[in-house]
């Protein structure tokens, strides 16, 4: 059973409420294969370890933990293979006496008879074990020891090694072999050590099958062991997941569940499959795991070996009874709805935001904009801290890409932060490319941090580089610090401009709490504003044209809206040619995100401001109303959706060549409006208007 959802979708909780509900009547081991102690364990000695079999002997020690139905579970198979890898590696005596005894304590609990057998063999036995398949010549004796070692066991009436051992590739059915070739393999390479790991692995599994095998089991324990393996996206938990799919392909099936957790959509080892339907949902206001669950008719080893449970979004219902258990105490002059628009339109429906934005609207006297949520505190590890950072810090930091490079780890989320006011791949190289952030890259390039974003489970978008919309508001708060706190659009009195101007503070902060214009934000939007001035005109994907690209950095970093007016106003087709990229210029140019000073966007909604002629006029307040429109972080404006039509219909009628096209537009965009949805659509706002 495979679990896949992006940072913040509820895996863990899932996995956990599985290791809770039922750990109490069977056996469920729940592993973190992106735990750093693994690694750390297995460095202490390289030679005869590797994260995978410290992930595998974590197992096991849960397993032989267990006290509940029917006692701990042996794990014989497993002690046999990893005293079999140790003693391969020419290890001093001292060295593997300690591993020997490190593994033993898998012997020590249980009171089965197969267990008290092995528990009862003389140290002699083992080291003999241990011996015969060292990397020197075995002399014949120690041949014979381990040879009685194994007919011992199968004259006390169990042979678990014997049966799994005689099966290892090369081993001509004999054990004894078997396990020689594993300890080699595991020397050999890195090809044979992965191998040897899986192998491991299915022998783990089959000593939790033995213990659920024989007419006293049926009377002594009950349901199904489970093994729990989070992030298996990480190379342990891919190994392991390879493993037991080629093992069930080879018809080793067992009674073990095997329930993994990944990031990605579609797992890059299930590309091939076809699926034209979900296998499961699983939604978390049920109380128990609907009856129904079924698997899709096979199509193929891995369709009829995985079944996929695509983590769904909470529900605007799920969501206000959330924030309801949160505010509704406390609740004063409608704030109750307002902090449910703002969960639902940050959180994107993600369980692990919603929860900690309705914790943080608790404390909320008042909500302006969605943004303001972001710096009122949620608890961190019992620490209050801003839900900004709690958020980052566990859904980024937390959760960071598995192929990220070690350097890099320090500044991921700070090189994130300065992305937040890229579009498009174009947007994000020429940021990459300048002085300033070529230095907190390190190297990488923009393609690369995408893909990182794909790989840790974060949507793409194809008007944002950030592609989901509450992590880029959580990054972009981060980089622009607190609201208000620098002028927003000037007027027209203000000459200043805004290009390539100013101080510098230094690159990777990301905390954009300066007290000038000139700090990261600021920069970024306005070397973006300068690349895309400077390039001749041609087509932008995201933005109709680079010069309404460049004018959307531009009203963002405090040039003010006359550029934009002027340039709307000289490509105002008037004579009906070109109206439709017109409207898409209007619109990209409108997507401007306004996070700092105050915001005069209704007073110049209502009177325009700009010295110039009537259409330009016009325009003045055209763009401010779609402006306010296309603002994602605040309830829909009636009074600005109203506005922007009439103006529409105001130069329909001035303009009658123009006509059906702003006509169309006015008529298109005011259902949005009407609708509480963006007027320009991506896929990371398709939320927006959803159940509001």
């Amino acid at each position: 059973m495979l679990l896949t959802g992006g940072p913040g979708t509820g895996k863990q909780q899932l996995l956990e409420e599985v290791r809770d509900r039922f750990g109490g009547k069977a056996p469920v081991a729940l592993v973190d294969c992106a735990d750093p102690q693994y690694e750390r364990e297995a460095g202490e000695r390289p030679s005869c370890r590797s994260a995978t079999t410290e992930t595998l002997y974590d197992i096991a020690q849960r397993m032989e933990e267990w006290d509940g139905p029917g006692g701990a579970v042996p794990t014989p198979r497993f002690f046999a293979g990893m005293a079999a890898v140790a003693a391969a590696q020419g290890l001093r005596q001292q060295e593997l006496d300690e591993e020997l005894t490190r593994y033993r304590r898998l012997l020590h609990a249980s009171q089965t008879a197969a267990v008290r057998v092995l528990r009862n063999l003389t140290h002699g036995y083992l080291v003999a074990l241990a011996a015969v398949v060292a990397p020197p010549a075995a002399m014949p004796l120690v041949g014979a020891a381990l040879t009685e070692f194994l007919e011992t066991l199968a004259a006390k009436g169990d042979e678990p090694v014997q049966t799994t051992y005689r099966d290892y590739p090369g081993a001509a059915g004999n054990a004894a072999t078997g396990l020689r070739l594993l300890g080699r393999s595991f020397r050999r390479s890195e090809e044979g050590r992965r191998f040897a790991e899986g192998f491991l692995f299915r022998a783990l599994r089959e000593d939790v099958t033995a213990a659920y095998s024989g007419a006293g089991a049926r009377l002594r324990r009950v349901g199904r062991p489970a093994i729990l393996l989070q992030h298996s996206n990480w190379p342990v938990g891919r190994e392991l997941l390879a493993a037991a799919l080629d093992d069930w392909a080879e018809g080793h099936r067992g009674r073990t569940v095997l329930v993994a957790s990944e990031r990605m959509a579609e797992p890059l080892f299930l590309a091939g499959e076809q699926r034209t339907e979900e296998l499961a949902v699983y939604r978390p206001d049920e109380q128990a795991p609907p009856r129904t669950w079924e698997r899709l008719p096979a199509r193929g080893q891995l369709g009829q070996a995985v079944l996929l449970l695509r983590m769904p979004s909470l529900t605007s219902v799920q969501i206000k009874q959330q924030v309801l258990e949160e505010v509704g105490a406390v609740d004063s002059a409608g704030l109750l709805l307002r902090a449910q628009g703002a969960v639902r339109r940050l959180s994107g429906h993600r369980p692990r935001m919603v929860q900690r934005l309705a914790e943080a609207a608790a404390h909320l006297p008042v909500l302006d904009n969605d943004r303001d949520l972001l710096a009122h505190p949620a608890l961190l590890d019992g620490t209050p801290a801003p839900v900004r950072d709690v958020l980052l810090e566990e859904l980024v930091l937390r959760q960071l890409p598995e192929r990220l490079p070690v350097g890099h780890a320090d500044r991921w989320l700070d090189l994130l932060t300065q992305l937040s006011v890229a579009h498009t791949g174009d947007c994000a190289r020429t940021l990459l490319r300048s002085a300033e952030l070529e230095q907190l890259a390190g190297g990488l390039t923009a393609d690369q941090v995408q893909q990182y974003l794909l790989e840790s489970g974060w949507p793409a978008c194809e008007r944002h580089f950030i592609g989901d919309f509450g992590l880029r508001q959580l990054l972009m708060c981060r980089l622009y610090g607190p609201t208000g706190a620098e002028p927003g659009p000037r007027s027209p009195a203000d000459t200043r401009t805004s290009a390539g101007s100013g101080d510098r503070t230094r690159p990777g902060t990301g905390t954009g709490t300066g007290t000038g214009t000139r700090t990261d934000w600021h920069r970024n939007h306005s070397l973006l504003h300068a690349h895309y001035r400077a390039l001749p005109a041609a087509t932008d994907h995201a933005f109709g044209t680079t010069a309404a690209h460049g004018l959307n950095h531009d009203l963002v970093a405090g040039g003010g809206p006359e550029r934009a007016i002027r340039h709307l106003a000289e490509e105002f087709p008037a004579s009906g040619a070109r109206a439709e990229e017109w409207c898409e210029e209007l619109l990209a140019i409108a997507q401007a995100p306004l996070l700092r000073g105050p915001d005069v966007r209704h007073a110049r909604m209502k009177v325009a401001e700009i010295v110039g002629t009537t259409l330009e006029r016009q325009l003045d307040q055209l763009l401010h109303a779609v402006w306010l429109c296309e603002e994602r972080t605040r309830p829909a404006d009636v009074a600005a959706a109203e506005k922007m039509v009439g103006l529409l219909g105001d130069l329909a009628l001035a303009y009658p060549e123009a006509a059906p096209v702003l006509a169309e537009r006015a008529g298109d965009w005011g259902k949005r409006a009407a609708g509480k949805r963006p007027l320009q659509p991506c896929a990371c706002t398709s939320h927006i208007g959803q159940g509001s």
